[in-house]
């Protein structure tokens, strides 16, 4: 019978298609730059307003965040991208950068100012209008970073060491959506190890809270072959940020049936 390894410790991220049609109150993002009549950036108050009416905040600075749906367009003055911010909405960026490396998925900070609304086909033939950016930096980012900032970071750096499997809990970040677990493996052994996300917990006084949703994060690899080490991010539900004390639950397994594992504990009284 597999025997378990188990670590405890209370301790403390269409294609877009666009053909551009242009008239005196509807421009197109392409080759074209705009000058900021602001210093600050849109608060997000503002932001939302711009979304229903673009024209009227010609020229304001806007920063934020987007998730990258369609394929970017290229050509020689720059680089065109289809985003939805972190409420879902549609907006046409282009920036002069033919070159920009950036790809479907991918999670991006836009900085620039607002060129006002864009009416276009996309590859469907289907009319596109969508406030259109033309922005003077685009920086690809994550999840955790974009759409699910921490409001406390602790340290933890704990370590358990069982016939050869090693696993570190190094950081917690406490966020408003949720709460991500830093964790990195390393088998020492001869044989495959396992880790299976799923089975972790986070338990506060009684409460015992499962494993979110973890797609935007990289998966930790389940098997771990001799030598590797592995790292990645556990996320659980959003907790109470004043909670003083956490308890996380990992398990693991050994492709080794005759190896002896002894339960170890870890305790801190606080975060």
């Amino acid at each position: 019978m597999k025997k378990n390894v188990y670590m405890i410790i209370v301790a403390i991220f269409l294609s877009l298609g666009l053909a551009a049609c242009s008239s005196d109150s509807q421009t197109t993002t392409k080759g074209e730059a705009v000058t900021s009549e602001s210093s600050e950036p849109l608060t997000d108050s503002e932001f939302k307003k711009m979304l229903s009416n673009p024209d009227q905040y010609k020229g304001s600075k806007v920063v934020f965040y987007g998730t990258v749906f369609v394929d970017p367009e290229k050509d020689d003055n720059g680089t065109y991208l289809q985003v939805f911010d972190k409420n879902d909405n549609n907006l046409i960026i282009a920036i002069e950068d033919p070159n920009l490396e950036v790809e479907v998925d991918d999670i991006v900070k836009v900085k620039g100012a607002v060129k006002g609304v864009f009416e276009g086909e996309n590859a469907f033939g289907a009319t596109i209008e969508a406030p259109a950016i033309s922005a003077v930096s685009v920086e690809v980012t994550d999840y955790a970073t974009a759409f699910a900032p921490a409001i406390q970071s602790i340290e933890v750096n704990e370590k358990q060491e069982q016939s050869g499997y090693v696993i570190t809990l190094e950081k917690v970040e406490i966020a408003e959506k949720e709460t991500r677990a830093y964790i990195s493996i390393t088998n020492d052994s001869q044989d495959q190890i396992n880790f299976y996300s799923f089975n972790s917990k986070l338990i506060i006084g009684s409460d015992q809270y499962e494993e979110n949703d973890g797609y935007h994060y990289p998966d930790i690899p389940s098997e771990i072959l001799p030598g590797v080490t592995v790292k990645g991010i556990v996320a659980f539900p959003a907790i109470d940020k004043d909670v003083e004390n956490l308890k996380f639950h990992f398990e693991g397994y050994s492709e080794n049936y005759d190896i002896e594992i002894v339960l170890k504990e870890v305790r801190k009284d606080k975060v």
